[in-house]
């Protein structure tokens, strides 16, 4: 069985993913899983058997990077205007502007952004697919105050 996932955390002998079919969680226990890196696209190979922990876990017999997967025809892309409210090393916590609904919005890199300001977050939608994961964030723009 397999699964194309987006890597979000890695330690030496696991990985904690993002599963593209469905956005669920999963750990993944793997031999030298630290030559993987968070952002990496991949496809993991199991004998399917999942745990019902939260996240599930998986044991991979084998992991290979995969090129960025192309999107559905279903697939369109949308935008979030938001305030961050946080910034934390390798995620915001925003609120949504005429909402007031709250996402933590994973991302690599937010030594650019500061308390305060007003963002514009695109991202590539599957379905119904809020808040943004990193998987599918285009692009983080920081918009004039208004």
């Amino acid at each position: 069985m397999t699964i194309d996932a987006t890597v979000h955390k890695t330690y030496n002998d696991r990985l904690l993913v993002r599963d593209l079919s469905n956005n669920q969680e999963i750990l993944v226990h793997f031999r030298n899983a630290n030559r993987f890196s968070v952002g990496d696209f991949i496809r993991i190979t199991f004998n399917g058997q999942m745990t019902r922990s939260i996240p599930p876990q998986i044991t991979a017999t084998s992991i290979q990077r995969i090129q960025r997967p192309t999107l559905p025809p279903h697939s369109t892309s949308s935008e979030l205007k938001a305030t961050i409210i946080q910034v934390r090393r390798s995620s915001l916590l925003v609120r949504e502007i005429g909402t007031n609904r709250q996402f933590i919005i994973d991302y690599r890199c937010t030594c650019r952004f500061r308390i305060g300001q007003r963002i514009l977050i695109r991202y590539e939608t599957m379905f119904f697919n809020l808040p943004p994961n990193p998987s599918t964030i285009i692009a983080i723009d920081i918009t004039p105050l208004r």
